[in-house]
């Protein structure tokens, strides 16, 4: 069952209480397998009773499910990650924005479910028209070869690919399976669509677009999201750091040319995993916060959206340890449920930089939130933020330029989210 294609679409039910365990989540996929093994078998009349589904389900846990669990976690967790692949030959990954009227990116983070919500999130960005979409991260459960082909590869996928280009970042989740199918299935069915209708391939896990004003700078923090010896990283102090490669480092330095003192562009940073949070449990991540100030300095704002935490937030300007100063959006709201119940922890360095998170429940009692994305709009030096879920816009940010700096305004804020510190008209 494991070589088989993943057809029938999931229900967000299957990712409630996720954790972010590697052998966890190695585990609950085969749980899933077994599930289905007795669905199968119900529907051709093998098994006629729950006390017949039960006596499956056991015998499938203890004969079978954890040998093919302990299979799969040795083979993806001690064997070798893909190898990092950096831009070759005439593709350098840095991508002019050429369009004469407003250019359309859309963006979600923590999207690849293959559920009826994230499929919903991905027609309503379709409708948009954009002529980029990138996705921040996150095929569930662990990126393996069948869940990256469900939600990204093929005709009848639901992830919209942009009329002119489309890319992906690198989460966690793709590389509890090394990252294998990432690199081999998904990153060259991406990338810029040629002048033949298809696309170019991805030629690694990060990539620029850029015009005359505006640099959105795609990082990856996800290679060295796991660590080198499994289950030690389940502990928290010893958890990997999410730096930024050596590769990614060096094309920053020598394509994009990020340090250069007369480039005053705007930057806008997307990443997987967040550079700070507000929320109890949750880490904060500012080795590559580091790593990017090392080019530009602590102290020139930049826009930064990340994903990984299943939820819809925005913060105040921030910065943290020797870090660049940026506005954090955490958009990871795209496919996972949103379990609501946020508990925000002084302890974190977000705490005090929280403005918004969106605690809306789509229905009484159900305890989940809605998923979204995001629409960027960029006409010359304006950009305009759209953060939006299935029924429309909630939230609009207006950005412009100060001498290489971001200053913004919130110009639309839904009622349900709307407070004293968070309105219409606010300034950042």
């Amino acid at each position: 069952m494991a070589d088989q294609p993943l057809t029938q679409m999931r229900s967000q039910d299957d990712y409630k209480g996720l954790s972010r365990s590697v052998a966890a989540n190695h585990f609950n996929t085969e749980i899933k397998k077994s599930e289905a093994s007795a669905d199968a078998k119900e529907a051709t009349g093998e098994i006629k009773t729950a006390a017949q589904r039960k006596l499956h389900l056991l015998t499938q846990f203890t004969t079978k499910t954890v040998w093919q669990w302990l299979k799969y976690y040795v083979i993806n967790r001690f064997g070798k990650k893909a190898d990092y692949a950096e831009y070759k030959g005439d593709d350098r990954g840095v991508y002019k924005l050429n369009n004469e009227g407003e250019t359309v990116i859309g963006v979600a983070a923590d999207w690849a479910t293959f559920t009826f919500e994230s499929c919903e999130v991905a027609t309503k960005m379709a409708e948009q028209n954009p002529h980029y979409t990138v996705h921040l991260g996150d095929t569930y459960y662990v990126g393996e070869p069948k869940e990256i082909a469900a939600n990204f590869l093929g005709n009848d996928c639901p992830w919209p690919r942009g009329s002119q280009g489309s890319f992906v970042l690198l989460g966690n989740h793709e590389m509890y399976a090394r990252g294998i199918a990432y690199y081999r299935d998904l990153l060259p069915a991406l990338g810029m669509k040629g002048s033949n209708g298809n696309f170019n391939g991805q030629g690694a896990a990060f990539f620029c677009l850029e015009n005359e004003h505006w640099r959105i700078l795609g990082l990856d923090t996800g290679y060295h999201s796991i660590g080198k010896i499994p289950l030690l990283e389940m502990i928290s102090f010893l958890s990997p750091n999410c730096r930024f490669d050596d590769k990614l480092m060096n094309w920053l330095a020598n394509e994009v040319k990020l340090g250069d003192p007369n480039d005053k562009r705007g930057i806008i940073v997307l990443t997987h995993h967040q550079y700070l949070s507000a929320f109890k449990g949750e880490a904060e991540y500012t080795k590559p916060a580091e790593q990017l100030a090392s080019f530009i300095g602590k102290d020139r704002p930049i826009v930064w959206l990340f994903g990984h935490e299943h939820k819809f937030s925005m913060y105040e300007k921030a910065q943290l340890k020797n870090g660049v100063t940026a506005y954090g959006r955490c958009i990871g709201h795209g496919g996972m449920p949103i379990e609501l119940g946020f508990k925000k922890s002084e302890s974190q360095k977000g705490f005090s930089k929280l403005v918004m998170v969106d605690e809306r429940e789509t229905s009484p009692g159900s305890g989940l939130g809605y998923n979204g994305y995001v629409l960027l709009r960029i006409k010359g030096a304006a950009l305009e933020i759209d953060y939006c879920d299935k029924n429309g816009v909630l939230v609009t940010e207006q950005w412009l330029l100060e001498n290489g700096a971001v200053k913004g305004s919130v110009t639309q804020v839904a009622d349900s989210l709307a407070s004293e510190n968070f309105k219409a008209g606010k300034q950042w």
